[in-house]
């Protein structure tokens, strides 16, 4: 049984180590290059897109050395899609396995936090809002600057001028945590927040 047992762990990881080896190859996937002060995508290819035979428009981002990027723009624009391709180049470094994109800068994270999507629950009787804002503060109390964090439609979900002075003390935290952070918003005022800071890149 314990034979067994390692001739089964071998042929899964065999198994996966090919199949990290035929997509890179079917879809040109190249190694990252790590280094740890600054996210650089070259015309990035979200992978989930790729083997769903979807449209693609590739991913450009280059944070220049910042450490917090701000992405605008309206519904259906590619904001989250961005944000998620940006989390899921992190999370495949991690693991090993070669990116689709012509060139691709970005640190080794230990930490990938994020917010996205509805955490709406009935059964924890916890709002849309209060939902965000709970798992806003589990990844405020982990992020440091090892850490990628990403936030969808922050500020969103309640009333605008209370969701607009919450998300700027939220960004005004990350930023002295050091950590790198990719936000998505609609508000206006957090756009103007981003422009007029030189630690912060907005893009839209």
């Amino acid at each position: 049984l314990k034979q067994l047992k390692k001739n089964n762990f071998l042929l899964s990881q065999f198994d996966y180590h090919t199949a990290c080896a035929i997509f890179a190859y079917k879809y040109k996937c190249i190694k990252p290059e790590l280094n740890n002060s600054n996210i650089n995508i070259s015309q990035g290819r979200n992978p989930l897109l790729l083997i769903s035979d979807k449209k693609i428009v590739p991913l450009n981002c280059n944070l220049n050395q910042h450490k917090m990027l701000i992405i605008s723009g309206p519904n259906a624009g590619g904001k989250t899609v961005a944000l998620k391709t940006i989390g899921l180049y992190s999370l495949m470094i991690k693991n090993g396995i070669f990116i689709p994109a012509k060139k691709i800068e970005l640190p080794n994270f230990k930490y990938i936090l994020c917010d996205i999507g509805d955490q709406q629950s009935i059964e924890n009787d916890l709002s849309t809002f209060s939902a965000h804002i709970q798992n806003i503060k589990n990844i405020t109390n982990i992020a440091d600057s090892t850490t990628l964090v990403l936030l969808d439609e922050l500020g969103t979900g309640t009333d605008p001028s209370a969701g607009t002075a919450i998300a700027k003390a939220i960004l005004d935290f990350l930023l002295k945590t050091d950590c790198f952070s990719i936000i998505t918003t609609h508000i206006g005022a957090i756009k103007n927040w981003g422009q007029n800071n030189n630690q912060v890149i907005n893009s839209g």
